[in-house]
């Protein structure tokens, strides 16, 4: 009776850890799943809006270099101005982000513009772009921090150029204007929470954009925050986590830096609001396992007369897994392997050479194939008799397996009198030379073969190789060439390697 109570109590206490262990280890794989799920979602996001961005940038790049092409050809006088205005006003339908375009003199005077507005300054030369490309002699485009329109007052980036006379003196900036509400928009149409943002910083840390608007955030300096200082110069995208220099408020977040204009978009998650939903199933999870504790302590009394019996019973059932995968092992290596010559057989080929190709275009690697017939077969069997000619296979594929027992090569019976080796990572010499090696090993093995010219048994091989990529869901192509190779071997006398020049295309 007491042996009985010590093991109901040891019972109870080992399901209770039990029980304890799995509720924190359910608990702690439910939350990864969760971060995981959500740092798949935030990069695919980023990634998608990295792309809005170069594309609409590229775009406005494309169109300002025209635009400043022709200004310089044509040059700004007052009888190119209707002409200007005119080839302006053509572009108006190319951008829907369009704001303005504008063309300035090297004094900074406005020359033309798509759109006119109410402001009193036409003068540029205080503007970011206007002194970075009055000081700087590239003819890239600039891409500037944002500004307040003149022409409607609206939030604007900038797209710039720098305008040379023909001597490569500075003549002026033609820029194009973005309006940052359009970003805006498209932002706003993503699910990123109540407190989610989105933001598109430069290349050196100004903030660009950032959704949910607010102007005082607009212009920023953050190269001194970690995504700069920290996560950029290990990688251009990523995930991280850290609190906001502007809320306070924890998120995590991803980036992607744009390579080509070096601008970084980032959207960020509320760690609070991300985390909201695994908070709800751990306490809805932790009550389920606790009331099932619960109910295991007040039955385990119940069942401690049957504890024996299922270890019995459980020991008997392993004993039979056991068997049956010691079983399994041998029927699948029955079900991979050519029962007369211990070589794989065809089925293992097939699968292997779809998995060889695979693996070898997605390194860029070649792949060679070696189709392998033993001269005068029938002869052979018909001379010596059929065991005979099993003996013959067998010390053939004995042979075979000792000439290539590298670790990446497969050899296999292909049938009758056949074999096959797949060569990874292999050229068509490298692939001539291992088949020539072959056919001398097989040769100094002396099988006699009195209906054989050489009076031995011998091999004819075909061999195929090229580019695995050009394989890929075409591998019997390669089967294909080898066998004509093959075939080749054979008419042209036998013993002898042939390799196929047909190209894997």
């Amino acid at each position: 009776m007491k042996k009985e109570r010590l093991a109901a109590a040891i019972f109870i206490t080992v399901v209770f850890f039990a029980i304890s262990i799995t509720l924190v280890a359910q608990i702690i794989s439910t939350r990864t799943h969760t971060l995981n799920d959500l740092n798949t979602n935030i990069s695919n996001l980023s990634h998608t809006l990295d792309t809005y961005s170069e594309g609409i940038i590229r775009q406005s790049e494309m169109l300002i270099k025209n635009i400043s092409d022709i200004t310089e050809i044509y040059g700004m006088g007052a009888d190119q101005k209707n002409n200007l205005k005119r080839i302006l006003s053509e572009q108006d339908q190319l951008l829907i982000q369009l704001n303005n375009i504008v063309i300035y003199d090297a004094r900074g005077d406005k020359v033309i513009s798509l759109r006119d507005g109410n402001s009193v300054n036409s003068n540029g030369a205080d503007r970011s772009f206007f002194i970075y490309h009055r000081n700087n002699p590239s003819r890239n485009v600039f891409i500037g921090p944002p500004v307040v329109s003149r022409t409607n007052g609206q939030w604007v980036l900038t797209v710039s150029r720098r305008l040379e006379d023909k001597e490569g003196v500075f003549n002026g900036v033609a820029v194009l204007t973005l309006n940052i509400a359009n970003f805006l928009q498209t932002y706003g149409k993503l699910d990123t929470g109540k407190e989610g943002t989105i933001a598109l910083t430069s290349g050196t840390g100004t903030l660009l954009i950032r959704y949910p608007f607010d102007a005082k955030f607009i212009g920023r300096e953050l190269s001194d925050s970690p995504l700069f200082t920290v996560y950029l110069k290990k990688s251009s995208a990523g995930i991280a986590t850290s609190v906001s220099r502007f809320d306070k408020i924890e998120r995590i977040y991803s980036f992607q830096k744009n390579k080509r204009y070096g601008l970084v978009t980032t959207v960020a998650v509320s760690m609070d609001e991300a985390m909201a939903s695994w908070r709800r199933q751990a306490e809805i999870l932790a009550i389920v396992i606790l009331f099932l504790m619960g109910c295991v302590v007040f039955s385990s009394f119940f069942i401690i007369k049957e504890v024996r019996r299922r270890i019995r019973i459980s020991k008997e059932i392993s004993e039979a897994k056991a068997s049956l995968a010691s079983e399994n092992a041998e029927l699948q290596v029955i079900a991979t392997e050519d029962a007369l010559t211990g070589l794989a057989n065809r089925r293992k080929f097939d699968e292997a050479l779809v998995a060889e190709v695979a693996k070898g275009a997605s390194n860029k690697q070649p792949i060679a194939l070696l189709l392998i017939d033993v001269d005068y077969f029938k002869k052979y069997n018909d001379n010596y008799g059929h065991i005979a000619g099993d003996g013959c296979l067998q010390a053939v594929a004995e042979n075979l397996k000792k000439t290539i027992s590298e670790t990446p090569y497969l050899a296999a019976r292909y049938g009758g009198e056949e074999f096959v080796v797949i060569l990874p990572e292999t050229d068509a010499d490298s692939a001539k030379h291992i088949a020539s090696k072959i056919g001398r090993n097989i040769k100094l093995e002396n099988i006699p073969h009195q209906q054989s010219p050489l009076g031995v048994v011998s091999v004819s091989i075909g061999v195929a190789a090229g580019s695995a990529a050009s394989l890929t869901g075409n591998e019997a192509m390669l089967i294909e060439l080898a066998d004509e190779a093959l075939y080749e071997a054979k008419s042209s006398g036998r013993d002898r390697v042939v390799i196929s020049q047909r190209e894997i295309t």
